[in-house]
């Protein structure tokens, strides 16, 4: 009988994959060597958070307004845009870690970030006009070498020794510009996509002149109306539109265009239903052709008062996509203009507005149900929608962030969205009540009282609309 033949480690080795170092005693490791060896456990921990976490921010990165600091601007109606980002960490494009440690609390002048050919072209616009400009903040993964020392010996055939950095220190950069991103995709790039395993950067990185190296950026917010010379306001900070740490994140209602729990008089009601709409937002675009089948969005009339009451009727309506829309179409159709196309071809849009299109009349007491059945509507990555309306918190378009005290995100800040983050695409459910008997403190011909983004961005007291939410005095105070 033949004994076997016993493979060596050579032999049995795949003709290709990663190498990592060895050690044995008496052997001579160069620079080279141990460099390669932290590009490999460095490449292996961006291949594990890219493949099992996915990208996105974790916890905190949190962008919030703050007055300057003391001495700055003596005026405080002209005072710079200031912000102000919160500890946290996230997860870039490419694995690494970028970490906000506890009581950093970086603040910052928002208008300095831009570069020269920004500030100059934004400057023109706001001289022709314009009311201020819209910037996209991002934090990237920074890597600088420090920690100067003189070599003892050098490598190769080099003579004389020469000065090294000993250490590289690794931290963040806030980086802003007026140029829109591009849309993420619906997955994590792939780890082995050139730049991933490479220490001395990436495909996108930058280089700063000084030594440093940027990773790619992480979007955190987008802040509208900058101006040179104006204090920013909150409701001026979008931080809705960062994207969670996550493979897939979930596209899910960022607002709805009434307040929910309200109460509105009957004009006001068919003034919202009918004329303006109500209008609900998404983080990412959906797919147009799946909000055409009907049964999808359903307005329900729920009858109260003191006769008879509890019947539920259903009223007519319209999809409308975007904001607009017009009195054209069939009900139960979807109306309007799509506002772009995936990588299948299928018409896009990230607004919507539901319309009632019958003549059903609102009485005192009655109690309107909006059912949007976000598991039929798919995004643009063919996911669906996560409608989960946790708590009735989904703000509308320039309100509070939340109507009910103790009910802020899990982080402690910024807007709650529907969507539980578990990976669910529950129905999303929004009331609002018919009461006649309640005073008018607010103007009630406002005319972005249906949750438009434009009006309500530009109404610095936040009074477009007058529904007012669960727990309020009637004043809009709560």
């Amino acid at each position: 009988m033949t004994a076997p033949t016993r493979t060596t480690g050579r032999d049995s080795a795949p003709l290709g994959g990663r190498r990592r170092l060895t050690y044995f005693h008496g052997q001579l490791l160069s620079a080279q060597d141990l460099r390669q060896e932290q590009t490999y456990f460095r490449a292996r921990h961006r291949l594990h958070n890219l493949a099992l976490h996915g990208y996105g921010v974790a916890y905190g990165l949190w962008t919030r307004p703050v007055p300057p600091p003391p001495g700055h601007c003596p005026d405080p109606e002209r005072a710079a845009p200031w912000l102000e980002v919160t500890d946290g960490l996230a997860v870039d494009r490419v694995g690494d870690e970028v970490i906000v440690d506890r009581g950093a609390r970086p603040r910052f002048d928002l208008w300095s970030l831009l570069d020269d050919h920004e500030r100059i072209r934004a400057e023109e616009d706001i001289r022709r006009g314009a009311k201020g400009v819209t910037v996209y903040l991002t934090i990237h993964h920074c890597e600088e070498p420090v920690d100067n020392v003189r070599a003892i010996h050098t490598e190769g055939c080099e003579g004389v020794p020469h000065l090294a950095y000993a250490h590289i220190r690794e931290g963040f950069a806030l980086r802003a510009t007026t140029r829109e991103p591009d849309p993420e995709p619906c997955d994590p790039p792939h780890p082995g996509t050139p730049g991933c395993g490479d220490d001395r950067g990436y495909e996108t990185s930058a280089h700063c002149g000084d030594g440093r190296v940027l990773g790619p950026g992480l979007l955190l917010a987008r802040v509208e109306r900058v101006r040179p010379d104006r204090p920013l306001h909150s409701r001026q900070v979008h931080p809705e539109v960062r994207r969670p740490l996550s493979r897939r994140p979930a596209t899910v209602i960022t607002s709805i265009g009434w307040p929910h729990g309200g109460r509105l008089t009957t004009r006001q009601a068919r003034r919202l239903l009918g004329t303006d709409g109500v209008r609900i937002r998404f983080s990412r675009k959906v797919r147009t052709d799946t909000l055409r089948d009907p049964g999808v969005a359903d307005l329900f009339q729920i009858t109260g008062g003191h006769g008879v009451h509890g019947t539920v009727l259903r009223l007519e309506t319209r999809i409308d996509v975007g904001g607009s829309g017009g009195t054209t179409g069939t009900p139960e159709g979807t109306t309007g203009s799509a506002e772009g196309t995936d990588e299948g071809g299928h018409e896009t849009t990230d607004l919507i507005t539901i319309r009632q299109t019958d003549s059903e009349y609102l009485n005192d007491g009655d109690r309107i149900l909006l059912v949007l059945r976000t598991p039929f509507v798919l995004d643009v990555c063919g996911d669906p929608v996560d409608g989960t309306h946790v708590g009735g918190l989904v703000p509308r378009p320039g309100g509070p962030i939340a109507h009910r005290t103790g009910l802020l995100p899990p982080d402690g800040s910024g807007p709650r969205t529907s969507g539980t983050g578990q990976g669910g695409a529950g129905v999303f459910e929004s009331w609002i009540f018919i009461d006649n008997k309640r005073p008018h403190p607010l103007n009630e011909d406002a005319r972005d009282s249906a949750g438009n983004d434009e009006g309500d961005a530009h109404d610095d007291a936040g009074n477009g609309y007058d529904g007012d939410a669960p727990g309020s005095d009637g004043e809009g105070r709560t």
